[in-house]
């Protein structure tokens, strides 16, 4: 096995990050690690949730090795190395698009890791998808009964109270403060979603650089186009 494509470097800001009732279980979860109940667990969410960063911190802490669409099928192109994998923790990201990407060869594959570490008291899996996993289309049924078998941890897109929570705390560590109908005004126009309140806080804070103008509603219309 060529163990050296398997090294992926996530790096992440935990300055960045905020817990509401959307993401604080998981959250709390994930950072419990390794007092883990047991090996496998299995984190969904809809796209821009919040679910990479808190898997992103999971795989920091642990030294774990990234495993995505990119480089999964390279990784079982060779004979598995099962003390290798016995000995290291694993993030599968976006699992239930792995398994419907090619559901005969993949869901094999997915199957073979999970039951390698599943009993292994050494190393854990963490798996992200979009779905929960009772509604992954796979025709495996070995590999559903494992999936549903695992800790399951769900992360809802961030509500308005996020929103404002995300954009107010990026702002004020960079000495921008705006009133909350400033807030308000921003949170009720953009996406709700973790990566669209980060996104928005962050050109705010490079328009007010570049245009040292004051924050008004009229700036935030003529600039950020909301």
């Amino acid at each position: 096995m060529k163990q050296n494509i398997l090294k992926f470097n996530f790096k992440y800001k935990s300055s960045e990050f905020f817990v509401t009732e959307k993401n604080m279980f998981a959250y709390n979860f994930i950072k419990k690690w390794p007092d883990w109940q047991q090996t496998l667990v299995y984190l969904y969410g809809p796209e821009k949730c919040g679910k990479t960063t808190i898997s992103q911190m999971w795989l920091e802490a642990s030294k774990g090795i990234y495993l995505s669409s990119e480089n999964f099928e390279e990784f079982f192109s060779e004979d598995l190395n099962i003390n290798y994998i016995k000995s290291n923790n694993w993030l599968i990201d976006n699992v239930d698009d792995l398994i419907t990407k090619n559901k005969e060869l993949n869901s094999n594959k997915v199957l073979n890791l999970i039951n390698i570490i599943k009993d292994n008291k050494n190393a854990f899996l963490l798996m992200t998808g979009k779905k929960s996993p009772k509604y992954i289309d796979c025709d495996l049924n070995d590999l559903t009964s494992r999936l549903l078998s695992s800790i399951v941890l769900e992360v809802r897109n961030p509500d308005e109270e996020l929103l404002l929570k995300i954009i107010k705390k990026y702002l004020n560590d960079r000495n921008i403060n705006l009133s909350e109908k400033k807030l308000n005004f921003i949170a009720n126009r953009i996406e709700r979603s973790y990566e669209s309140a980060l996104e928005i806080a962050k050109k705010i804070d490079l328009m007010s650089l570049e245009t040292k103008s004051n924050i008004s509603i009229h700036f935030l219309k003529s600039n950020l186009k909301i």
